[in-house]
Order: C-alpha cells, then sequence, then structure tokens
C-alpha cells in the first residue's frame, strides 16, 4: 500500500525565543524539518513528501531541505493556512499521487522512534486509521469553570501524539466534511473520528518529544547526545 506523508511545519518559533519558524530551529546542527524527514527515510512504500509552510518562509524551507541525503519520495514545499487544520487540508490537497494511506507527522516531533512509526502504519493498513499516543503519567483534571476542577481517571486518558495515519480518502471526506459543517480539531484524528471513524491508537515506544518551548528543545539535545553515545 502506497503511503504519502504530510508534515505540517507551520508554527512559529516564538516560544523558542527564534523569529524563525519553529522547524527551522537549529538542533544540534541540523534544522528540525530535516531531522523529522530523517526519521521516514526506509519508510516501505513512501513515494511522496508534503512539507506545509508560512507562505513567508517557503524559500527557507527550501534551502533547508536542500540536498536531502535520505530518500522519501518527492518532496514539495507549499503554503500553509491559518490554522494547523486548514494546513493540513492544503497539503492533502497539493498530494500529486494517488496514494492508498496518508501519514500525518509534526515537524515538531523530530524524535519519534522508527517503531513507532512502523507501528501506527501497520495499524492503519489493517483499520484505516490510527494515531500513536502515550498514557498519562501525572493525576489530570477537568477544569469545570468557577474555579471548580474533578479528577479523571488516568488511567482511562491517552496522550494523543503523532504520527497519525489513515486511508487517503478517509482523511480527505474527513477534512472537507469539517469545512463545510465549520467543524475544528486539534488533529486529524478527532476530524476522522467526527466523520464516524474509529481511530485505533498505539502506543508509542521511545521518546515522541514535541518541541514548543525552549527547555523542550535542550531536552531534544540531550537525547540526541545519548542515541549517538550508543552507536
Amino acid at each position: 500500500m502506497s503511503i504519502a506523508l504530510i508534515v505540517p511545519a507551520a508554527g512559529s518559533g516564538r516560544r523558542l525565543g527564534s523569529e524563525r519558524p519553529k522547524a527551522l530551529v537549529d538542533l544540534d546542527g541540523v534544522a528540525i524539518v530535516r531531522r523529522t524527514l530523517a526519521k521516514f527515510a526506509g519508510i516501505p512504500d513512501l513515494t511522496e513528501t508534503v512539507v506545509v509552510v508560512p507562505e513567508t518562509a517557503v524559500q527557507e524551507f527550501n534551502s533547508a531541505l536542500e540536498g536531502l541525503e535520505f530518500h522519501v519520495g518527492d518532496v514539495h514545499i507549499v503554503s500553509g493556512g491559518d490554522t494547523r487544520q486548514a494546513s493540513v487540508r492544503l497539503g492533502l490537497e497539493a498530494v500529486g499521487s494517488n496514494p492508498d494511506l496518508i501519514c500525518v507527522h509534526d515537524a515538531a516531533r523530530p524524535l519519534v522512534s522508527r517503531r513507532t512509526l512502523a507501528d501506527v502504519i501497520a495499524a492503519a493498513r489493517v483499520s484505516g486509521a490510527a494515531c500513536a499516543g502515550s498514557r498519562a503519567v501525572d493525576s489530570v483534571r477537568e477544569d469545570l469553570g468557577d474555579g471548580r476542577t474533578r479528577a479523571l481517571d488516568r488511567t482511562r486518558l491517552w496522550m494523543v501524539e503523532t504520527p497519525q495515519v489513515f486511508r487517503f480518502e478517509l482523511l480527505m471526506k474527513a477534512h472537507h466534511t469539517a469545512k463545510a459543517m465549520r467543524f475544528t480539531a486539534t488533529d486529524d484524528a478527532s476530524l476522522v473520528e467526527q466523520a464516524g471513524h474509529p481511530v485505533e491508537i498505539v502506543e508509542s515506544t521511545g521518546s515522541n518529544l514535541k518541541i514548543t518551548k525552549q527547555e523542550d528543545l535542550e531536552l531534544a539535545k540531550v537525547l540526541i547526545a545519548r542515541s549517538e553515545s550508543r552507536r
């Protein structure tokens, strides 16, 4: 089954103290987005990659991804929208092939393990919709407003991550339906679920850190150094 990859990379670098888009920030000598794409090198049947970026940064991303030393299919860089949801939809519309599966993975998760990628893709091949997730490790409370909260059972909760993999037609339909209904969500799994299709959760292996703040960037550097020292 052929696979296309969409990488949302339009996030700003403000919380990292950078004026450049977050995905272009240097992570131990390599742009975050380049490290993220490298994780997909060698994924069987991956034929195409669409990186969705800020409209004002297309040329910067072209430069950052020039001369890739690994293969992730044909790489296209396209302008995103005002929201992540709009950006993924534009990425879907920019896919030039007709893949069986579409994988959406945040550029800000450059440490995802190859085992996690393989497991989520394998699950989606069977169920049609799967995403990575981690169990909550802290106690969790729901905000009820007016200063009131209530405890939730963390053993029943998942922290949803990417990659998220779906049948191509399923995700395209879910996005178009959401746009027509003016339904918004923070991830693609929610859109697919809203469209009536269940989403299987696959537990991540290893670190799948999402880089948001400066502390995340520093932790990522430590984890990279630790991984390289084991080689």
